[in-house]
């Protein structure tokens, strides 16, 4: 693990990427930063909890970026206010909200892109030793000039919960093959 400095959000990143936060998140602490490769590709990511102690599988907003080119190649706020509910944005909004994003952070996608599909997904983090589910919806989308795949998760208050980019996925083992950096469960055993 690489080791961090005593840091939050708005020491560490670009006004750029501090727009896609809530005021109260901008104080959110650094709490890891690591480099590592993205389908071969240099990338450091940055890991932010309200403590000053990462705890996996907690809330956490985190960034990866492309060491190269600072592009954003992937985002996540898992946040117990995203906790299940009813109310989730449609799937006309989601898409909407999307192509929003995408034409400030990733306009390279929206070139030659198919939308795959639209519907509900749940993440889940631990809020006081208990399991939170978290859901938002999905959009999941196809670069169709790499072949990759890239998605938002948009969360109820109409903000984006998750961006993942440039996804490899192999049909053949029904599975995911670019690193998973967002993903808790794939931190624990690659760090």
């Amino acid at each position: 693990m690489d080791s961090t400095q005593s840091a939050n959000i708005s020491n560490q990143l670009t006004p750029n990427l501090q727009q896609l936060l809530l005021n109260n998140e901008l104080n959110f602490n650094l709490v890891l930063t690591h480099k590592g490769l993205h389908n071969k590709q240099p990338v450091t990511l940055y890991r932010f909890e309200p403590k000053q102690t990462m705890h996996l599988k907690h809330q956490h907003i985190s960034f990866l970026l492309d060491d190269n080119s600072g592009k954003l190649q992937g985002f996540v706020r898992l946040l117990p206010q995203y906790q299940s509910t009813e109310a989730q944005v449609t799937k006309d909004k989601a898409l909407a909200i999307t192509l929003i994003f995408l034409e400030n952070y990733a306009p390279d996608l929206l070139k030659n892109y198919n939308n795959n599909w639209i519907n509900t997904h749940d993440e889940e983090i631990i809020v006081d030793g208990k399991k939170m589910t978290l859901t938002g919806m999905k959009v999941k989308c196809r670069d169709l000039n790499t072949g990759l795949y890239f998605w938002t998760i948009i969360a109820p208050d109409e903000t984006i919960m998750v961006f993942e980019r440039d996804v490899e996925w192999d049909f053949i083992r029904a599975g995911r093959q670019t690193q998973k950096w967002l993903h808790d469960s794939w931190l624990s055993k690659h760090l």
